[in-house]
């Protein structure tokens, strides 16, 4: 036997040892990851299930009532204010919510007098024409919002938040060893073939392949995107500590002076809205906030159309005399955070894709569980069915 055929057989065999150690190893990432995953995932399933329906399902429960149509305009925002200020008295306004889809809606987000944070605030939903106060129960109170606290930190805050990262985490992990694992086990086998009269367990093998493959491209998609969402904290905290404490540093240093609040809030909606045509305000937050300087309202101005609806850009108003000190674009990883929701809901489109988006998730329920039947039920002996005794 030739140097050559000794050395051409011993490549053969380190590359059949390789494969094997790979395909052992992703058999493993592939079984521990699911198993650990498993009953965290099939929770954010079926909570992510309602979720895709929330503007449905609050609408059945009432807490979405439709406003009486009118041709009344709306009100300046100082008016709603004022009428907030009225219904919630010896309270600060923190920060406007402006209602893009439903502009007859006003929320006004009052905390105590010395509150920097949203934590706490007190959201008063007003009817924009009138000055009169909707009763709305707070979001956090009803299904769905105890369905999204539960969804996206298991009510335990940012530590919750991480938690559900690293289990979007695990599942990646999953998905991706189930690719590597996928050649090998479907070799000699028909795409889609499943095996009906060799036991139960080799049938939902089968399933198991062929659902994970089919539902691979959609079960990534919303594991990544989850994960940066899970990360959204965090993101905003980067941001707060750098990009805004540049823009406080920057502007407060150079107009210092009283913090005052002398312009209106409708001048400063304008101000902002000036300073980019064509794009809305949102969201307007008061000086003295942590996501604010001490002298400046950030407005936050969503695009007019396609994905610049999700996206947002951020004014700096002067508190004083309106004027835009600034108009900062998200830096990237706040932009990833933006896209990353609607992505993962899939309540960017209307029924046909909320129905998708649902069909896929319980198909993904559908793998999780029969994956944690089929290792639970690995060692189980076989039942051998018994022959009659013959009668003599």
């Amino acid at each position: 036997m030739t140097t050559e055929t000794l050395t051409a057989r011993g490549r053969v065999h380190a590359s059949r040892f390789a494969v094997s150690r790979t395909f052992r190893v992703g058999l493993w990432l592939h079984r521990w990851c699911g198993l650990v995953a498993t009953p965290f995932f099939l929770v954010l399933c079926l909570t992510g299930t309602i979720l895709i329906f929330h503007e449905e399902i609050d609408e059945w429960t009432g807490v979405d009532l439709p406003v009486e149509a009118s041709e009344r305009p709306v009100r300046p925002l100082a008016d709603l204010v004022a009428a907030a200020h009225s219904a919630e008295p010896g309270k600060r306004v923190i920060a406007i919510n402006l209602d893009g889809d439903h502009p007859e809606r006003v929320t006004v987000n009052l905390g105590s007098p010395g509150a920097r944070t949203f934590a706490g605030a007190i959201p008063v939903t007003l009817d924009a024409r009138y000055g009169t106060r909707l009763s709305r129960p707070d979001p956090r109170s009803t299904v769905t919002g105890f369905m999204l606290t539960l969804h996206a930190n298991w009510f335990l805050g940012l530590p919750g938040q991480l938690a559900g990262g690293i289990v979007a985490l695990l599942v990646v992990v999953c998905l991706l060893s189930g690719v590597v694992i996928y050649g090998p086990y479907v070799r000699g086998l028909a795409f889609g073939a499943i095996r009906r009269m060799r036991g139960e367990p080799l049938r939902q093998r089968d399933l198991h392949t062929l659902i994970g493959v089919a539902t691979l491209g959609w079960t990534l998609l919303v594991s990544v995107t989850g994960i940066a969402l899970a990360l959204g904290g965090l993101a905003l905290m980067t941001w707060q500590t750098t990009e805004l404490r540049r823009l406080a540093t920057t502007y407060e240093s150079a107009v210092p002076g009283s913090t005052s609040t002398s312009a209106s809030i409708d001048t400063v909606r304008a101000s902002a809205e000036a300073a980019r045509a064509g794009w809305r305000a949102t969201l307007l937050i008061y000086p003295g906030t942590a996501f604010s300087t001490d002298t400046h309202f950030t407005v936050l101005l969503a695009g007019p159309t396609g994905l610049q609806k999700r996206l947002f850009e951020i004014a700096l108003v002067d508190a004083r005399d309106a004027h835009v000190s600034e108009v900062a674009t998200l830096p990237w990883y706040l932009t990833a955070v933006r896209i990353s929701q609607p992505l993962h809901f899939g309540d960017y489109g209307s029924w046909p894709l909320k129905l998708l988006w649902s069909l896929l998730a319980w198909s993904t329920l559908f793998i999780t569980g029969n994956g944690a039947w089929l290792w639970w039920t690995r060692k189980r002996p076989r039942r051998v069915r018994a022959t009659p005794k013959s009668v003599v």
